[in-house]
Order: structure tokens, then sequence, then C-alpha cells
């Protein structure tokens, strides 16, 4: 893994689509379950991250109301960086669009998840206690197992609130 002095956050073309679609699709299959509802990650909006000439990343998000939640995040892991470059961009485009909340969920085992989006300014703002047992309903590949052999239970929903 390298470390790039500059990763640039941007709409995708339809070379740049492709790939963040298969990124998607090889980290979080043909779908997303989120709150409690089935999203299909490929009929979103993405922003791509690209360094140099190099795909490094895609967060596919969605718009609902004053809300903006980041409904899958993928890096590829080439360049270090990435997953924050996309975050801090979707962050100043909800200002820029005047939303005024960013939200995610993630799930009890991804420890790394959890310690990043704190680092980079989001809160808990609720815990699902055993909500992963509906998910596994819309999504029954959902493992039970995860990171380090940690039991998949539980939702963590992150927010990050617009300051005016």
């Amino acid at each position: 893994m390298t470390t790039a002095d500059h990763i640039a956050i941007q709409d995708p073309d339809e070379a740049l689509l492709r790939d963040a679609h298969d990124l998607l699709r090889q980290q979080w299959g043909d779908s997303v379950v989120s709150l409690g509802r089935k999203v299909d990650p490929f009929t979103l909006p993405v922003r791509v991250a690209v360094s140099g000439d190099e795909f490094t990343g895609v967060a596919a998000y969605l718009i609902e109301g004053d809300e903006l939640e980041v409904v899958a995040l993928a890096a590829t892991g080439a360049v270090r960086g990435t997953g924050r470059a996309l975050m801090l961009d979707l962050f100043e485009m909800a200002r820029t669009m005047g939303v005024r909340r960013v939200h995610l969920v993630t799930t009890n085992d991804n420890l790394r998840a959890i310690g990043f989006y704190q680092v980079i300014g989001m809160t808990i703002a609720r815990v699902g206690i055993n909500a992963i047992a509906e998910a596994r309903k819309l999504k029954p590949e959902i493992p039970l197992t995860g990171e380090k052999g940690i039991p998949i239970r539980d939702e963590i929903e992150f927010e990050y609130l617009i300051k005016g």
C-alpha cells in the first residue's frame, strides 16, 4: 500500500463507474442492508477516489430529505487515505447541499471502521442491539462471525452533524 500525496474525489465516468461497481460487488455483494431495509448500491449515486491514473475507492450514498446516508464505502487498499478522502468529500458535499446530517451503519465486529469513523469526527448515534438477526432475513449471506471471530449481532449507526 502506498500513501497518496493527492487523492482526487470525483463523479465517475463510465469506466470508473464500472470499476466502482466491481469493487462494491466484491466487498458488499449484490445488496446492502442498512437500517432495516435492503438497498441496491448499483442504483445509487457514487463518488470515486482516484490517485494519479489509479482508481482507489468508492462511496455510494443516498440523500433523503436533509440527510445523506453513506450506504457503502469501499477502498481497493492500494492507496492509504482513500476512505478518509471519500468521507471528507461527502461531508463537504452535504454542507454545500444544505444537508444537516451524514450517517452510516456498520456492524459491531468491524473494529477498524468503528475507530475510523470516530477519528474522522463521527459520533455513535444509535446501537441496534441484535439488529443483524433482522438484516439476515433480507440478506441471508451475512456471516455469523466477522473480524477476529466476533459474532456479528448489532448495528452501530454513526453520524456527522453539519454545522452551519
